[in-house]
Parts: C-alpha cells; sequence; structure tokens
C-alpha cells in the first residue's frame, strides 16, 4: 500500500468480505475505513462507469452486507455501517488511485515543509501543493505546479493526497 499500512486483524477481515459483496453488487470498492472505537465501518464504493455512486448503490450494498453482519461471529454486535461514494475530493491512498488519478488536478501534504532555496520563493516552506498529476511510478508521483516546474515525491514523504475537482 502506498499511503496506508497493511490492513491486519479484523479489519482485513472486513477488507475481504467488503470486496466480495461490492464486486457481486457489480461495484469496485475504492476504500474502506473500520474504527474499532465506535465499531464503525465505512465504505466508499463506486460505479466503475461513472466513478462514483448513486444512493440506490449505496443501499443495495447497506442490504448485501446484512445478513453476513447478522450472522458473522466476529462482527460487532454494535456496527455503524455506512455506506457512500469516495466524494468528488476522495483520497488517493493506493497506487491504483494515484494511477486513476493520472493527469488530474490533485493536493498533496507532505509530512515536512519544502526547504530547498532552489525552489521558487512561492512553495518554499509549503506542506501543501497543489498541481496537475503528471505521471505515477511505484515508489513517487511526478506533480506539475506550473508550466515551468514539475517536482517529483516520494510516497513516503506524502501525508495525505486528494483529487481537486474543478467545478
Amino acid at each position: 500500500m502506498v499511503l496506508r499500512s497493511e490492513r491486519t486483524g479484523i479489519e482485513k477481515k472486513f477488507y475481504d468480505l467488503c470486496v466480495e459483496v461490492v464486486t457481486e453488487a457489480g461495484l469496485e470498492l475504492y476504500d474502506m475505513d473500520y474504527i474499532p472505537g465506535s465499531s464503525t465501518l465505512r465504505l466508499f464504493i463506486q460505479n466503475s462507469t461513472t466513478g462514483t455512486a448513486v444512493i440506490e448503490e449505496c443501499a443495495r450494498v447497506d442490504r448485501a452486507l446484512s445478513p453476513y453482519i447478522d450472522e458473522a461471529d466476529w462482527i460487532p454486535e454494535t456496527l455503524t455501517l455506512e455506506v457512500s461514494s469516495p466524494g468528488l475530493f476522495r483520497p488517493l491512498v493506493d497506487l491504483e488511485h494515484f494511477k486513476s488519478a493520472n493527469g488530474e488536478s490533485i493536493q498533496l501534504t507532505l509530512k515536512k515543509k519544502l526547504s530547498s532555496n532552489e525552489l521558487p520563493k512561492k512553495i518554499r516552506g509549503s506542506k501543501k501543493l497543489l498541481g496537475v498529476l503528471k505521471e505515477v511510478h511505484e515508489d513517487r508521483v511526478d506533480l506539475k505546479l506550473s508550466d515551468e516546474l514539475t517536482l517529483t515525491f516520494m510516497f513516503e514523504d506524502i501525508a495525505k493526497a486528494n483529487l481537486e475537482t474543478q467545478i
């Protein structure tokens, strides 16, 4: 995984189950969050044709998961299930997310501020950068900040990334 640690334990069980159920519903699991403290399972699904999900698709996945939630003994009894689309400003957390956003405007939040004196003053000291994702590699991305400036960022230096949809 790129910006997320490997899923383990109950989160891995939820992920495997959700991939299966969402795929059977004819959709894709874009992302999933399990918050153990509140027993909340958040699924972000999308239709591969539209790149989003409508309420009927979310309801279909919710209904398809209900029997598993009722029957599986490893699922907390107080589980709260939330199913939605990933949204316009969807997070980019794995390599496939970055690849699907190639050529799009994205915002990167870096772990450390940019400090090189060779950078333009406008971005020196910045942690948040807005640009066009030009190329995605296994370990890094190239972000075009202007016609004259494209920078390369290693995934290990990125704290957060989101699609920036222009409306």
